[in-house]
């Protein structure tokens, strides 16, 4: 992991916080709630500075951030410029605007990076309608015993043409592999390409030759105006993707007592970091885009400590008929959520650490 890796990783994931902090603190400043301190990182502080009645600060733990609001805790409750005094509509507001500007700044960096002809993220590029694009199918895996492997098919291939016909998707391979009892291959392997004839087997009503393979887009030209739109729905099933992922980790953790192998913190996510850098920049600015998407997903969780748990409780509030839970109560569950988040993220840098040495 190289120096300059390890500072793009920092100035991300700044970014990503600070964008998150704002969120919060332009929607308090617009319903008139005094922001007491604004806060990168999680105290004990390193630096303050008081500035138009807010205390911006720089603290010593370096995972996220924090805006301290006028009367969260329970104090002055009545008072206009305090949180309590705010109606539910300000307040749920107040408490999903990071959440909400980590997907703004999501679908923003993909339109940015879509009129600069980086390729989607989640989308099958086949949903790029009217689009120029340049593609390849690549073997991610072949399956021990198949007709691929005892063919010669080998990780890393390029797949250049099936049956005579040249292809650029993987859904092509898969079709006319279906179609076929022998399909004729061309493959790329190390600049040179050669002729492969590979038989398919029956396997649970499908015809295959045990390759895992997808298609790697490189440069898209994309028709300009439909930009937004091609943005957007790109973003819908990175969103659903990445939720469907979560909702498998939780899952998986109150069932089994651990997290999935696939789980990573921060020191996984600046070894990613590092791999994005070392590819180009539409890498890191995909990067960049996933883990604001990721960083509001997860926000977004009912878990006391994070947003989702706050407004958790105003909901809870809402559905009582505007009976709140204790003041103390909250306070005392988000803490308890705080220490068991730190916990988490403590547990997972550790395994992180392991499995970077262990790979040196």
């Amino acid at each position: 992991m190289t120096f300059i890796a390890v500072i793009v990783f920092i100035l991300i994931f700044s970014l990503l916080v600070l964008v998150h902090e704002c969120g919060h603190f332009l929607a308090a400043k617009r319903a008139g709630v005094k922001v007491e301190e604004f806060g990168l990182g999680l105290p004990p502080r390193i630096w303050g500075k008081k500035r138009g009645g807010t205390i911006w600060s720089i603290n010593w733990i370096p995972f996220g951030g924090f805006v301290r609001l006028k009367g969260e805790a329970g104090e002055k409750p009545q008072e206009k410029d305090a949180l309590p005094h705010k109606g539910y509509g300000w307040r749920l507001l107040i408490i999903t605007g990071g959440v909400l500007m980590n997907f703004l700044l999501a679908y923003v960096l993909l339109m940015v990076g879509f009129w600069l002809g980086m390729a989607p993220i989640a989308t099958n590029p086949e949903a790029l309608a009217g689009s120029r694009f340049e593609s390849h199918v690549l073997v991610l895996s072949v399956l021990r015993g198949s007709t691929a492997e005892q063919a010669g098919i080998k990780e890393g291939d390029i797949i250049v043409s099936v049956n005579n016909a040249p292809i650029k998707l993987s859904s092509e391979l898969q079709q006319q592999t279906a179609q076929s009892k022998v399909v004729k291959l061309v493959i790329e392997r190390a600049g040179k390409q050669m002729a492969l004839t590979v038989p398919t087997r029956l396997e649970g009503g499908k015809r295959m030759i045990g390759v895992l393979a997808d298609e790697s887009v490189g440069k898209v030209a994309y028709v300009w105006w439909k930009v937004p739109y091609l943005a957007l729905l790109d973003f819908v099933v990175l969103f659903r993707q990445i939720g469907a992922v979560l909702v498998g980790v939780i899952v998986h953790l109150f069932t089994t007592g651990s997290l999935q192998d696939t789980v990573s913190g921060p020191v996984g996510i600046a070894k990613v970091t590092s791999d994005a850098v070392r590819l180009g920049w539409t890498y890191t600015l995909q990067l960049i885009i996933f883990l604001s998407v990721n960083l509001g997903i997860i926000n977004i969780v009912p878990f006391p400590g994070l947003d989702g748990g706050r407004l958790a409780f105003i909901l809870l509030e809402m559905g009582r008929g505007g009976k709140k839970v204790g003041k103390d109560v909250e306070n005392l569950i988000h803490g308890l959520g705080f220490i068991l988040l730190l916990a988490l993220i403590f547990a997972v840098t550790y395994r992180d650490i392991i499995r970077l040495f262990s790979s040196v």
